[in-house]
């Protein structure tokens, strides 16, 4: 791979060929850059012949180089053309490392996940002045991200993009909003009040966690089974020991330990490939291993947890690589659930 300046603007072109229309911006702009710093004092008509562009081309990459580079261009009219009133020794450059790749990589598959909705000219407007002026050693194109990289995630509906934008503004604004939401298992929706406080994915989903004024307690709900969604002109106060995140963490999926439940100690015996898996995942922040065995094909899991509704489900995904050890009551919902399916 040829080490060279390159930008996000080339990052984020899709051509590959490096003359012409398909020259990507950076090898236009470290070519200006070269053509200033020599003292030949090239104006936007020599530039563009040179480059094969238009001459407006020329003109804007040089006010990019000018103010988002601040690189020390002028323009000198008696000799009609561009000089350096400062020294530059080097063309910037920005160490791009392997990591920044992976996160510039992630960022563009979440911003392709939006396309089409009401929130991705807001999220490319975010993401531009995040990378505006970044600049690296290597030369690569998206195309080659792609041969590298790939996500499969389950994307949002473009009615749950809208509604994320709206619940964000209103957390935001510390503002009380109303719903009506539809639990899973009931047949109507039920009008919810809530203080909004957090948005969290989990699992490919999006959920909000908000304080229900009714009911007096934290609730966690499912954006898509949210509909009639309205911001009130009322505010509210944040709680100032809230925090989204370790809410979330207290779960092991959504359902958090809110309410009267009480911890318990979660111990699953796995074997083959189930065991592999959990040397490789961390599915709870309390998550311990035990090796049963020396060659590591059989081990037992253990963490604390509050409710045992998701990790029900979790141990019937390992089928019969899976034994729960304890407690006493998740063994009864495994028999009961596989009696249940069996019963058809």
């Amino acid at each position: 791979m040829k080490h060279i300046p390159s930008t996000v603007a080339d990052l984020m072109a899709n051509g590959n060929g490096s003359s012409g229309k398909s020259r990507r911006p950076i090898f236009r702009i470290y070519e200006i850059h070269s053509a200033i710093r020599s003292g030949r004092y090239p104006n936007c008509t020599q530039l563009a012949a040179e480059l094969s562009v238009q001459r407006k081309t020329v003109q804007r990459d040089i006010t990019f180089m000018r103010d988002e580079l601040k690189l020390p261009v002028k323009y000198e009219e008696t000799l009609h053309g561009f000089y350096y009133d400062a020294d530059v020794s080097d063309f910037p450059v920005f160490q791009t490392t392997a990591e920044d790749l992976a996160g510039l990589f992630l960022a563009r598959t979440a911003l392709e996940s939006l396309r089409g909705t009401p929130l991705a000219g807001v999220m490319q407007k975010v993401f531009a002045k995040l990378t505006r002026g970044m600049l690296g050693k290597i030369q690569f194109s998206w195309s080659d991200l792609d041969d590298a990289f790939s996500r499969k995630v389950i994307e949002p509906s473009p009615r749950d993009i809208k509604l994320f934008g709206d619940l964000a503004d209103s957390i935001l604004n510390q503002l009380v909003t109303t719903f009506f939401y539809r639990k899973l298992g009931a047949d109507t929706s039920e009008l919810r009040r809530v203080q909004p406080l957090h948005l969290g994915e989990v699992d490919g989903g999006w959920y909000l966690i908000a304080l229900d004024l009714e009911r007096g307690a934290l609730r966690t709900f499912a954006l898509p089974r949210m509909s009639r969604f309205k911001v009130t002109a009322k505010t509210f106060e944040r709680p100032a020991d809230f925090v989204g995140n370790d809410y979330l963490q207290q779960s092991f999926g959504i359902w958090s330990v809110a309410g009267d439940y009480s911890r318990q100690l979660v111990r699953v015996e796995l074997k083959d490939y189930a065991a592999r898996l959990a040397q490789e995942r961390r599915w709870h922040p309390t998550q311990e291993l035990v090796a049963l065995n020396a060659k590591g094909t059989r081990i037992e899991i253990r963490f604390e947890i509050g409710r045992l509704e998701e990790v029900l489900r979790w141990v019937l995904s390992f089928g019969s690589q899976a034994k729960v050890l304890g407690p006493p009551e998740l063994v009864k919902m495994v028999r009961a659930e596989i009696e249940a399916m069996r019963a058809g």
